[in-house]
């Protein structure tokens, strides 16, 4: 039988709009998040936020840990703006949110929060299920297999407003759904309680996109409706308005069907059209995104980078050395997950007396020299070659050649770039070019 949870409505994540003047539009803060997601004790996190103004401003993360508020300056690169937050200890609450300002306009974000060694959710088995604008509802349905605490998860309506923000109270139980209504029909529905009321109406007859995010501020999924005129004209819909739900069927895809808030979809028909986006759950991993980007033979390090927009999990990949594909170098478990444009650095055996704070699986099994021919090749659990790095044109592996030491093999730039001679920087991005790497 399909579950109907209650949940509770916290603090919504709206963006604070900011005071305007008659010349500027203000500041607009969006797309605040942070990564990694999973924020172990000697993770830095760095803080992501889009910010907008037709006037020069400074731009700040705030954030407090233990009771202690500090504030740090963001960098800009176009309107990308990042500040790191530096690592904290086990069980640590950290609370931040983003503030921009200059003398004629001020906004700050919605506060956002993370608990260092939290055991990391899988949201992608979250997904918006069916969407009435008629009777205005939003449904959520998880996918998966276990429970799911809502603490933190949002939904954006039309790229702008927060509507909705989950609190630890929620859980979604595997198989079960939230139904939210609209405050428009709040008067309608006196049985409801005020924590299941998302703050925006929702229209049958209008283009309209809501996204679903987790606390870190990641996309889940997206329901994006740009031409509601197409489904007038292919169905002769009046004023182009929705019979019924935006429903998914069995296939995931969106169909118009009869409402069924609280119990199984109806199986439609009439396919939705003019989406636009994630009309789907999460897209497909892509691991071709998944790339050796650097190799140091003096600090003795493995750097493996995520140059893809979707997290991915490294378990069950593994690396080998100097062609010797049966010897396995070092296995990824569930623990390895790199953020979008994240790294993992794995560190070699020789040196773990030297790195007392990394957990074994961050170590692999063997040297690495700056003076030797080598190869190191990363492959896919299923055995496919993933990405490969050599060095030394014989193809004979640890013959002792010219020492680099102590500059780094590193793709320059990140993810794409030849491979170079470079300053190392491990857990951070490479330089942009570098110097020829001598093979003899």
């Amino acid at each position: 039988m399909k579950k109907i949870l209650f949940v509770a409505l916290a603090l919504v994540l709206g963006l604070a709009s900011c005071v305007k003047d008659k010349q500027y539009p203000g500041i607009t803060i969006t797309n605040v998040s942070y990564s990694p997601t999973a924020v172990s004790s000697n993770s830095l996190v760095t803080v992501t936020a889009t910010i907008t103004c037709f006037n020069t401003f400074d731009a700040t993360v705030v954030y407090t840990a233990n009771n202690i508020t500090n504030t740090l300056a963001m960098t800009g690169n176009g309107e990308t703006y990042t500040a790191v937050i530096p690592a904290q200890p086990d069980e640590t609450t950290v609370s931040f949110y983003v503030e921009a300002s200059n003398a004629d306009a001020k906004a700050t974000s919605a506060t956002l929060s993370y608990t260092v060694g939290a055991v990391q959710i899988d949201y992608s088995v979250l997904r918006l299920n069916e969407l009435n604008g008629n009777d205005k509802f939003i449904e959520i349905f998880n996918n998966g297999t276990e429970p799911i605490n809502m603490n933190g998860v949002y939904i954006v309506k039309d790229e702008t407003a927060t509507n909705w923000t989950g609190t630890s109270d929620v859980t979604i139980e595997a198989g079960g759904y939230v139904v939210l209504w609209s405050v428009d029909v709040q008067q309608d529905h006196p049985e409801v309680p005020e924590y299941m009321i998302f703050s925006s109406g929702l229209s049958a007859k209008k283009n309209v996109r809501i996204q679903l995010f987790t606390p870190a501020g990641a996309p889940i999924d997206d329901f994006n409706l740009t031409q509601i005129e197409l489904n007038g004209e292919a169905y002769g819909y009046p004023n182009n308005q929705a019979p019924a739900s935006y429903s998914r069927n069995a296939n995931t895809d969106w169909y118009y069907s009869d409402a069924t808030p609280g119990a199984v979809n109806v199986e439609g028909t009439n396919i939705v059209l003019g989406l636009e986006g994630g009309v789907t759950p999460p897209p497909t991993p892509d691991y071709t995104n998944i790339v050796l980007n650097e190799l140091n033979g003096t600090t003795k390090f493995i750097e493996i980078y995520n140059k893809g927009e979707l997290e991915l999990s490294l378990e069950g990949m593994y690396i080998t050395k100097d062609g010797n594909e049966t010897d396995i170098k070092w296995t990824g478990d569930a623990s390895h997950v790199i953020p979008a444009h994240g790294y993992i650095v794995l560190y070699s055996i020789d040196t773990q007396l030297d790195h007392p704070e990394l957990p074994d699986n961050m170590f692999f099994n063997s040297g690495l020299s700056s003076k030797k021919t080598v190869r190191i090749a990363l492959y896919m659990a299923d055995g496919t070659e993933r990405d490969v790095f050599t060095r030394g044109s014989t193809g004979e592996w640890g013959q002792t050649i010219s020492d680099v030491k102590p500059q780094s093999f590193a793709r320059t730039p990140d993810g794409n770039g030849d491979w170079k001679l470079a300053d190392e920087t491990p857990n951070a991005a490479n330089p942009a070019t570098g110097d020829d790497i001598p093979q003899e």
